[in-house]
């Protein structure tokens, strides 16, 4: 069985960044608010000049930001504690935030690579279903299978009444469902993508405290998957303005009843994920599904992660100890086996290719000379400078 296993190398060709480019991205939009309404401080400037100096610090990635705040939090107590947890919250959705903004702004990247992931397809000709399990919160894989027109399925079920249709569409779990993995994926013997996603989601959000996670759904076009979360955020922004109310990292919207309930958004970040000390949105019981599924691998392809979960690297371990399972990793710069790996090194393969290149190579019949230009042309663009960018600009501009 093959499966794939995506970090976000895997999504910045198609426009998302990778961790340090986020972290100055995030760093710049913190720090230009630190004096606004954002962060509540309660009113000690000893917290908040603390609080600045681990944001500022350029020796951290945003995750390693979030992990120092749970590591600050851990180490007091009372009011200042409560401070602290009150930041980690603050921060994360500050991130969730970040990072929904940057897929709204690369979906005419992502409808140019997606040209060139056809071979998507023939995987699921060949092999019937495939997992693809991701540390991703972005919604890349659910608009390449709507782009496809590929059956997808990630756990949740589509024929239950929510109460939340003037939202938009929802797909629906209860908690119960998941301790019991009773889930929504496709069987041995269905056509499909499987999409696990470990660390939360921006279309994932849990309600009834916690009791029932709704997942949106696009309407079958492309980038619907992105607009609908967006549409969610609009009206609890209209919501809150009315009232005067926020709440932190969810979202406070009207239900069909009329009555008043909060979505609670689901991204999981920072150095303590699945851990008993802090609360955790993202439902538990997804992670363990894949730690289930991972035993019926024979052959997973990692594709743009740097193996800096600790959680996941465990699984990973475990995993090797099984039989002619192979572990396929994809980094286009990577030259040695992550050292916690080497005692597998037999195991092993690293491909220095993308995912377009992956994508490319289970179907490389399908590529044509126009695809291959249009690609070269696309790389080429992408790597020019930002002034560059702005002389070609002002070129074309000159010629119209």
């Amino acid at each position: 069985m093959l499966a794939f296993f995506l970090g976000a190398g895997a999504s910045v060709e198609c426009g998302m960044p990778l961790v340090w480019p986020f972290t100055a991205t995030f760093r710049e939009n913190v720090l230009k608010r630190i004096d606004t309404n954002l962060f509540n401080f309660s009113d000690s400037e000893e917290i908040k000049q603390r609080f600045v100096e681990i944001i500022g610090n350029n020796d951290f990635h945003y995750e390693q930001m979030v992990s120092e705040l749970e590591i600050w939090k851990l180490s007091t107590a009372g009011k200042e504690q409560q401070t602290v947890d009150g930041l980690i919250k603050q921060t994360t959705e500050c991130i969730q935030i970040l990072l929904l903004e940057l897929q709204e702004k690369c979906q005419s990247r992502m409808r140019l690579r997606f040209d060139d992931y056809f071979g998507l397809k023939s995987i699921i000709k060949q092999h019937g279903s495939l997992d693809i399990y991701s540390l991703n919160h972005d919604l890349i894989v659910e608009e390449l299978c709507t782009f496809y027109e590929i059956p997808l399925k990630d756990g949740f079920y589509s024929d239950r009444e929510h109460g939340y249709s003037r939202l938009g569409d929802f797909k629906v779990v209860s908690k119960a469902e998941f301790q019991q993995r009773d889930l929504g994926f496709f069987g041995k013997n269905e056509s499909g993508v499987n999409l696990i996603k470990l660390h939360g989601s921006f279309d994932i959000f849990a309600i009834e405290d916690m009791g029932r996670y709704l997942k949106s759904v696009g309407d079958g076009e492309f980038g619907s998957y992105v607009r609908s979360v967006r549409n969610i955020e609009s009206l609890s922004l209209e919501e809150c303005q009315e009232s005067e109310n926020r709440g932190v990292n969810e979202l406070f919207i009207t239900d069909d009843f009329g009555e008043l309930q909060f979505l609670r958004r689901s991204l999981l970040s920072g150095g303590h994920k699945f851990s008993d000390k802090f609360e955790q949105i993202a439902p538990r019981e997804l992670f363990e599904e894949f730690k289930a599924r991972i035993t019926s691998v024979r052959e997973l392809v990692v594709i743009g992660y740097g193996f800096g979960d600790e959680h996941v690297n465990v699984v990973f371990c475990d995993w090797l100890k099984i039989p002619d399972t192979k572990l396929i990793i994809c980094d286009p710069y990577r030259t040695e086996v992550p050292d916690f790996l080497s005692g597998n090194a037999s195991q092993i393969e690293i491909r220095n290719v993308g995912f377009t290149d992956l994508l490319l190579s289970f179907d490389p019949e399908g590529d044509t000379e126009e695809k291959k230009q249009k690609r070269m042309l696309l790389n080429h663009l992408e790597s020019l400078s930002k002034s560059e960018i702005e002389n070609l600009t002002s070129l074309l501009k000159g010629r119209s």
